[in-house]
């Protein structure tokens, strides 16, 4: 199954659907860093030129969907900007809770909850039979700016990376 490609534009901070207008698409973070594989290329889908949509990568689009859209909050959730606003998809569990950590401290306990966030946000693809295992490892790619590298084994045995090179921020 293909989906139609969808990019982030940095200039805008939105994602949005791209046309089939350009050769080759280098995927990138919300700050312009390419979101790079296993090996450490930059991740890029090629396009066939034409006037529809593009078709893109569906499980790095299924990601990026689930990582960086915002998941509802629990009841037992500390929301930190005082709001009250659960954010999130009050018709379907959709999303992580990454957003929760906006104002926490740069410390291992965030190291550990972002990672156990976006482990929660992608079990969906294990429990849809889409990949057999999930792995996530995240660090501090430099003071106050956390980095994830997603490790996605599919049932056929192949592997897929991603690194993101800022997932999370203190503000």
């Amino acid at each position: 199954m293909t989906d139609i490609a969808t990019t982030w534009d940095v200039s805008r901070g939105a994602a949005d659907w791209r046309r089939s207008v350009p050769e080759q698409l280098i995927w990138t973070d919300e700050n312009g860093n390419s979101i790079v594989d296993e090996n450490g290329r930059p991740v890029s889908s090629q396009f066939t030129p034409g006037e529809g949509l593009a078709i893109g990568d569906d499980l790095l689009t299924a990601v990026l969907i689930s990582l960086f859209t915002d998941a509802q909050a629990g009841d037992d959730d500390v929301i930190q900007d005082g709001s009250g606003d659960p954010r999130g998809w009050w018709a379907a569990p959709i999303g992580s809770k990454i957003w929760l950590r906006t104002r926490s401290k740069a410390t291992p306990l965030t190291l550990a909850l972002v990672k156990n966030d976006i482990e929660q946000a992608l079990a969906w693809l294990i429990e849809d039979d889409i990949a057999a295992a999930i792995d996530a490892e995240t660090e501090w790619t430099r003071p106050g700016l956390l980095g994830a590298r997603v490790i996605i084994r599919r049932n056929d045995g192949t592997r897929r990376a991603l690194a993101f090179g800022r997932v999370w921020e203190n503000a």
